[in-house]
């Protein structure tokens, strides 16, 4: 197993000697080096008849993954001629315009907003569910609603200690839990980045950020906008890099995430 230095552990240190953070037992450390797997993604151009539905299945996306990437709110703005993001796949595809009956996709309401009942059973649209990832059981909130591109584990020999989201550029960072920031500012390779320290031993690192919202030190609540999405450091495209360390050791942040929210 390769050996890999760090450069970064007399600045933890020295921020943890302050205490300007919590007591940990051990510091959070990068390595000296940091390689991603690409953002591979493609835009596909909107034809006559296309509709959000048919696009996202031809790409094997749900819908919701779709307007996510793409920062969509009503599926039935789409307008031919319009580009649309694709993440996840190399080479654009065909289109099949009508395979099968389609459900329908209607505009995403707030949760919050009330509908006027005019005596009628809801219509509710019936839409192919996202792949389950996450825990019911989780402890941590996810950072934003994005693709999931990348997973824990290799990039080849190379260790990839966190997830990639791909999202657009200016997207809201939220933390996935409260605690103190452990840093703020800039990482070579992992560009702008935020560490949060949690309780029971978690920390969580955001990084690729086009910006920070938050300082060293400073205290943030569950789901504060801490940076937003970028392509700062070693980088193809706009995404975020979410650790989560247990103990300061890396882990699967899947295996500490909530399920993803339907909605």
């Amino acid at each position: 197993m390769p050996i890999r230095t760090f450069t970064w552990l007399s600045l933890l240190t020295a921020l943890m000697c302050s205490c300007v953070t919590t007591k940990s037992a051990t510091p959070f450390v990068l390595p000296d080096t940091h390689s991603e797997p690409d953002v591979i993604q493609v835009r596909h151009r909107v034809e006559a008849g296309q509709t959000l539905y048919r696009i996202a299945k031809t790409y094997s996306l749900t819908v919701d993954e779709l307007m996510s990437a793409n920062d969509i709110d009503d599926p039935r703005e789409l307008k031919a001629g319009e580009e649309l993001l694709i993440p996840g796949v190399s080479e654009t595809r065909k289109v099949i315009v009508a395979d099968s009956p389609e459900p329908e996709v209607t505009k995403r309401e707030p949760k919050d907003k009330a509908k006027p009942d005019d005596g009628k059973p809801e219509k509710k649209p019936t839409i192919r569910p996202a792949v389950v990832v996450g825990r019911a059981e989780g402890v941590l909130d996810w950072p934003l609603r994005g693709v999931l591109y990348a997973r824990f584990g290799k990039k080849g020999k190379d260790p990839h200690d966190g997830i990639d989201l791909s999202a657009p550029a200016g997207t809201p960072v939220k933390t996935a839990a409260a605690g103190n920031v452990l840093f703020a500012g800039e990482q070579k390779g992992y560009g702008l980045i935020v560490i949060v320290e949690h309780a029971n031993g978690l920390m969580t690192l955001y990084a690729h950020n086009r910006d920070v919202r938050v300082k060293t030190g400073q205290k943030v609540r569950d789901e504060q906008v801490v940076a937003t999405v970028g392509d700062s450091g070693k980088t193809s495209g706009p995404h975020l890099h979410f650790e989560v360390r247990k103990n300061a050791a890396p882990v699967d942040p899947l295996d500490y995430l909530k399920s993803v929210p339907k909605s």
